[in-house]
């Protein structure tokens, strides 16, 4: 990618200063680690870690019909959140396959903010809107008049609690709250991508300087992109283009159960998710780990007794298991916990074997 084209999110400067590696991802320049993965992995698990999330989409949905232009467009039922709560749902293709995914947080019943991936900001702004056209609504893009951090780890309220005037360890999973940091304006939400206690915040981009400064000084590390891999793998949470995508639909993601039933209201992809609800499908996503030496990594093939079953999502390094894990998407009909399977790595063929996700609790 040109280096003109790839945008930097506010704290690119800061990032840099703090010694980050940086790389392109999604079209962003983003830091992958300041002082290695497994080392930021672990912080976070043990203690408290920041990412810059900056890169990802974020929109303002309004209108009188919000509610109903989302019920079309997401596989999830609204009417199980209320305001200041948040829902994690699927944006789906009429054949069940994933456009994206997302949370989107409601405000009140005529205003709900959404954050997307990176990579699909324009796809995905494109179809609410071509999705909208029946519906009272505004859409906006806020992504690059607002910026975003995660703040995780088992540690976060004894950090960020001095800094925030709402007492952060009462704020729910999923709930948010429009409260202050250092008296800043902020979205705060009880979500997160990484297994571990946490909060995600969305405020104006001219605060978010102050803000990372201010949980940098407080003792919060920064953490890269690298480690939120690791981190949301042995949580087993999809990550888009490799767990869920435009080949594949949430239920053979085995995640089928943000696929609801909503009986009295159409949205779209219903009827072939459903079907595949009910019925099951020909590949499910799994979880393996490595028996013999080696690392599995996304797109190798897996074969049982000799004949290809299907291939790795997501695979890498667990720094809290030490071991290998991995997603593969194989043939139903194989998906027994406990099963051994081969993974192919380098021409040949390691032992793995299934085991249930997530990978940690």
């Amino acid at each position: 990618m040109d280096d003109q084209n790839i945008k930097k999110t506010p704290l690119h400067e800061i990032q840099q200063d703090l010694g980050a590696k940086m790389i392109e991802f999604g079209g962003w320049h983003m830091p992958v680690s300041y002082k290695g993965i497994i080392t930021e992995h672990k912080i976070v698990r043990e203690e408290v870690g920041v990412f810059d999330i900056s890169h990802m989409g974020e929109f303002l949905l309004e209108g009188e019909d919000v509610i109903d232009m989302l019920q079309y467009v997401m596989v999830n039922d609204l009417r199980l959140i209320k305001p200041f709560k948040s829902q994690y749902s699927c944006i789906c293709y009429e054949n069940g396959t994933v456009v994206d995914d997302g949370i989107y947080y409601e405000e009140t019943p005529k205003k709900f903010r959404m954050i997307i991936n990176a990579a699909n900001r324009e796809k995905d702004f494109k179809w609410l809107e071509t999705h909208s056209s029946n519906f009272n609504i505004e859409i906006k893009d806020l992504t690059f008049e607002r910026s975003r951090l995660a703040i995780q780890g088992p540690k976060v309220n004894e950090y960020i609690n001095p800094l925030i005037d709402i007492d952060t360890s009462s704020l729910n999973r999923f709930n948010f709250e429009l409260c202050n940091f250092n008296e800043i304006p902020i979205v705060l939400a009880n979500t997160g991508y990484t297994g571990e206690k946490g909060f995600e915040l969305s405020t104006k981009k001219e605060h978010i300087k102050d803000i990372f400064n201010s949980l940098i000084e407080a003792g919060v590390a920064p953490i890269g992109l690298g480690a939120r891999d690791t981190l949301r793998l042995e949580a087993s949470y999809s990550l888009y283009g490799h767990e869920i995508s435009e080949d594949i639909t949430p239920i053979e993601a085995n995640i089928g159960w943000v696929v609801k039933e909503k009986d009295d209201i159409d949205y779209i992809g219903k009827e072939v998710l459903l079907k595949q609800k009910r019925e099951g499908t020909s590949r499910i996503l799994v979880g393996l780990t490595l028996i013999e030496p080696g690392i599995m990594r996304e797109n190798y093939n897996v074969y049982k007794e000799g004949n290809y079953i299907g291939y790795i999502t997501s695979g890498g390094y667990s720094p809290t298991l030490d071991k290998s894990i991995g997603l593969a998407l194989i043939k139903t009909e194989y998906n027994t916990i406990g099963n051994e399977v081969d993974v192919e790595i380098r021409n040949k063929h390691k032992k793995a074997k299934i085991v249930p996700t997530p990978f940690i609790n």
